[in-house]
């Protein structure tokens, strides 16, 4: 998937907006809250962690990819409760307690001083949230800067995307680039300044290599996701 054109189609742009939905869909489910057993039984049955985008050109994507497969080959949540169980608390014990969280998902406890909930940071990500409809499903309770929110927030954004490139409408193509700056920008203000120490906090923290498999999976397809932006917004897009 790599894009060295001076210019790139509306077609093959759909491509690369079909893998990111397809990446960021992964992701978000499995940090947004306790893996259901329904879609990890969906996630093993259809393979999905072998049709994962960039493995094949970033080391770290590869790399987590490598650990959930090798977790995958000898243990099987999706039928197994005891190896359901202990996924769903490998989960729980880092990202909600009931003791000391140990990789608190908020952007705002690595970026803060006081690492408080609800105050600035939370408030930026919200005001993002609000101009595209976005909403938190529990509102006031679980706070928006949450890592689960922000990636189902990239996630509907790219979906706006697609939504553009299929209309064939003539704006299309000025509605296409202002979301992908929009995707940019919200990377480099909140996910950039704090997936790195989640990351590593979750691979310090995890007792299985599942998690310590998405913990790459999330660092590093960021990065990738980043050039790849990057790269699209800095070439020309034509529709045929």
């Amino acid at each position: 998937m790599e894009m060295t054109k001076q210019s790139i189609t509306v077609e093959d742009a759909i491509e690369i907006f079909n893998a990111r939905e397809f990446a960021y869909d992964i992701l978000r489910r499995f940090f947004i809250e306790e893996p259901s057993r329904e879609y990890i039984k969906l996630f093993i049955q259809k393979n999905m962690i072998d049709l994962f985008p960039f493995k094949e050109e970033s080391e770290g994507i590869g790399a987590g990819v490598k650990k959930i497969k090798d977790y995958l080959a000898s243990y099987n949540p999706g039928m197994i409760d005891q190896h359901f169980e202990d996924l769903h608390w490998d989960y729980t014990k880092m990202f909600i307690g009931p003791f000391d969280i140990l990789a608190s998902p908020w952007e705002s406890v690595y970026v803060r001083k006081d690492k408080l909930l609800f105050q600035q940071t939370t408030m930026n990500v919200r005001k993002l949230y609000k101009k595209y409809g976005f909403q938190a499903g529990d509102f006031n309770i679980e706070a928006d800067d949450h890592i689960g929110l922000q990636i189902d927030f990239l996630y509907q954004l790219n979906q706006l995307a697609i939504e553009s490139a299929v209309s064939v409408s003539a704006t299309a193509l000025q509605e296409i680039q202002y979301l992908l700056r929009e995707q940019k920008q919200f990377m480099e203000d909140h996910l950039a300044e704090f997936v790195p120490a989640l990351s590593r906090k979750i691979q310090e923290h995890a007792d299985t290599d599942f998690f310590r498999g998405m913990a790459l999976l999330l660092q590093h397809f960021l990065v990738m996701d980043s050039n790849v932006l990057n790269e699209l917004l800095n070439i020309e897009m034509i529709q045929k």
